[in-house]
């Protein structure tokens, strides 16, 4: 397997693993997983469900994805290590340590539970992980000079904003009726309204302000990446996801919420929102990777021999 093919592999396997985090959270599946690493203490994987919720399925095929990606992502590292550029030869170790860690920390929600400050550093680190394996991923595979310091500095801004957004939705999020933790701790963009069965509404106030400041700078970040045809594409993809979770936001709204399970959200739909919101984080990761280019390619990494200079799951409640 070439060099830039683990990096996108890698890149691939912890944004899927973000996913599949998201969703484990939205669907409370890690729950009907009780025992690590294994689902059951007598089983090694869980039968075939066809359900979102509490489906040990979706918990068992995220931690297999999570255990892939520190594999690759190790691999790039490792390929990478004596390359010119900064981006390969360390953000790989970096995104390494820190979903070695939110992995522990998947475990010890299985196990045990979470202190909410580690909670904050596990899909913390897990976001940051995935997007610096994203824009190490982009500067290996990038080939024409398309650099832009300032959709660099938008993208990044935005990229800040949000993860704060998504961190504040875990120190606010409530219990539901059913005695599962809102919806709110899961990567998902605020419903622009203060929630009963969440906690210090001005809190759920400022996660709707940064959700405002997040757009206005997606918006500014992709008119100024348009411009260039080598950023034009995933700028494209950028504001069409963000739309996407405009819409379905609008939708899950018009059809109301409850004090159940997922915030009385129809399960389909809070699977979608979130896998959407991972996608941005994701999205802008890739953005800012690619306007990080310098003229030429960047040196790609090559096999050790040849080189010559070249989780996660957000917690319960």
């Amino acid at each position: 397997m070439g060099s830039t093919t683990v990096f996108r592999v890698a890149a691939a396997l912890l944004f899927t693993t973000i996913v599949l985090g998201s969703v484990v959270c939205a669907t409370d599946s890690s729950s009907a997983c009780p025992a690590w690493p294994v689902c059951y203490a007598d089983q090694v994987a869980p039968l075939p469900q066809f359900e979102w919720l509490n489906n040990p399925v979706i918990e068992f095929v995220h931690r297999f994805i999570a255990f892939l990606s520190l594999v690759f992502t190790g691999w790039a590292g490792w390929l990478g290590r004596r390359s010119s550029d900064v981006r390969v030869r360390v953000f790989p170790w970096v995104a390494l340590g820190l979903a070695v860690g939110s992995a522990v920390f998947g475990m010890m929600i299985i196990l045990f539970t979470l202190p909410l400050g580690l909670a904050l550093i596990d899909v913390g680190g897990a976001m940051v992980a995935m997007t610096l394996m994203t824009v190490a991923s982009a500067a290996v595979t990038s080939r024409v000079d398309g650099g832009s310091p300032s959709v660099r500095r938008l993208g990044l801004g935005a990229l800040v904003v949000l993860i704060s957004m998504h961190l504040l939705g875990i120190v606010v999020a409530g219990v539901t009726s059913a005695g599962t933790g809102s919806f709110t701790r899961c990567i998902s963009w605020p419903l622009w309204l203060v929630l009963d069965i969440d906690k210090y509404p001005a809190l759920q106030v400022a996660r709707i302000v940064m959700a405002a400041a997040a757009l206005v700078l997606i918006a500014a970040t992709v008119a100024k990446a348009a411009r260039s045809p080598k950023l034009r594409m995933p700028a494209v993809v950028l504001a069409a996801l963000t739309v996407l979770e405009l819409a379905l936001g609008l939708l899950i709204r018009a059809q109301g919420l409850a004090l159940t399970q997922t915030n009385g959200i129809n399960a389909t739909l809070a699977v979608l929102y979130t896998a959407l919101a991972s996608g941005i984080v994701w999205a802008l990761g890739y953005l800012i990777g690619r306007a990080g280019s310098v003229a030429g390619r960047s040196p790609a990494p090559t096999a050790p021999e040849a080189v010559t200079g070249s989780a996660w799951s957000t917690p319960r409640s």
